[in-house]
């Protein structure tokens, strides 16, 4: 039989520990890093502040949330916002971004991220109405619809789609680049444009803004 030297025992015992402890703290540490990166990646992008009627959000896990009246449910990148025949709502993204959206308008919020221009919140509109403010400083944002684009920094405008995908564009305040497959138009203050499924965007035309969004005095009160 061997028998081991004191030395070579106490060796065997310390190294076992260590082995142990520094199992424990990975376990330990596991938890609270992922949590915190969980936390990072999950950070609300907006606020809805504000419904009337039925205001659905529905989540990435499929789980739908509602708002009615005044309030602050936070929003997130890829959440679903949906409003039905009798209902609009108000959000507000946290770099001051307003968008207001009309009765049967469903859009989801995302971003794109360039290495010269940072991050560009970018709404994929598929039917309904929006109203967005994006006055006060630069506010990189685009809106898609299923036949036209919408990129803006500084400006208030309305983005109507209807069910056949057709997007009239009508600019209360700024300039907006309106752009279809075929072909990009700056419509300026006052102006209305139309984009159609395999056109280019039409010629702006002047236009009386007050009616267009005159949809948006209750919600925004």
């Amino acid at each position: 039989m061997t028998v081991k030297e004191p030395t070579e025992v106490a060796h065997h015992t310390w190294t076992q520990q260590t082995f142990m402890f520094l199992c424990l703290l990975g376990l330990f540490w596991l938890p609270l890093n992922s949590m915190d990166l969980a936390l990072a990646a999950g950070d609300a992008v907006g606020t809805a502040t504000n419904a009337i009627g039925g205001f659905i959000v529905v989540r990435t896990d499929g789980i739908e949330e509602q708002l009615e009246g005044k309030g602050a449910l936070p929003l997130f990148e890829g959440d679903v916002l949906r409003t039905d025949g009798s209902s609009q709502a108000m959000i507000e993204f946290n770099n001051g971004i307003k968008v207001a959206l009309n009765e049967n308008t469903m859009f989801t919020i995302l971003s794109r991220w360039e290495k010269d221009k940072g991050y560009t919140r970018v709404l994929r509109l598929k039917h309904g109405e929006v109203w967005v403010d994006t006055q006060g400083g630069p506010k990189p944002l685009e809106i898609e619809t299923p036949v036209a684009t919408a990129a803006v920094k500084g400006t208030e405008f309305d983005l109507l789609v209807s069910p056949d995908g057709q997007s009239t564009l009508t600019v209360i305040s700024g300039v907006v680049e309106f752009g279809t497959a075929f072909g990009t138009c700056p419509i300026k203050t006052s102006k209305i444009s139309y984009g159609n499924r395999g056109k280019k965007c039409t010629k702006p035309q002047p236009t009386n803004v007050s009616p267009t969004i005159a949809w948006t005095q209750g919600i925004r009160q």
